[in-house]
């Protein structure tokens, strides 16, 4: 038996993954993405508050997502494959990175991490990120990219 999973939301992801604030946030609390997954006789749906672990699922996952607007909230449908493309090309302008530093503090928690890198204008830009998730998701991509994040200890 094959299941069918239909979505109902708007099919203009672009902005909802470059302007809005979900797949930038540490944790979203009121507005999670639905994974919608499929077995044999089951659809399960797991919420998830993390943009990141969407990745984890396959390409063809339906995924539902809110953004909160000025007036009312729109909810939105996409794939996780749509996601993987629209993650990978935000990512892309960070491979010309330089001088990543991770600064962390006295106890060894991580206060920020700062870079420069070239934008797909090509302008140089230096950019300092807060976040403990947004670190380490930047500092992973760093080393998988083979480009050096010193570590710094704050004053």
């Amino acid at each position: 038996m094959t299941t069918q999973i239909v979505t109902a939301g708007r099919k203009d992801v672009d902005e909802f993954f470059n302007l809005s604030d979900v797949f930038t946030a540490e944790r979203l609390n009121h507005t999670p993405r639905l994974v919608f997954i499929a077995t044999e006789d089951t659809v399960q749906i797991r919420l998830l508050d993390h943009a990141h672990e969407l990745l984890s699922f396959p390409d063809d996952t339906p995924v539902m997502g809110q953004w909160r607007g000025t007036m009312r909230s729109d909810f939105f449908q996409f794939t996780v494959g749509q996601y993987r493309t629209s993650a990978e090309a935000a990512l892309a302008p960070l491979k010309s990175a330089t001088q990543v530093v991770k600064v962390v503090g006295p106890q060894g928690g991580v206060k920020r991490l700062s870079f420069e890198y070239v934008d797909e204008r090509g302008i140089r830009v230096s950019k300092s990120v807060i976040g403990k998730a947004e670190i380490e998701r930047l500092t992973l991509f760093f080393h998988a990219e083979g480009i050096p994040v010193a570590v710094e200890l704050s004053r």
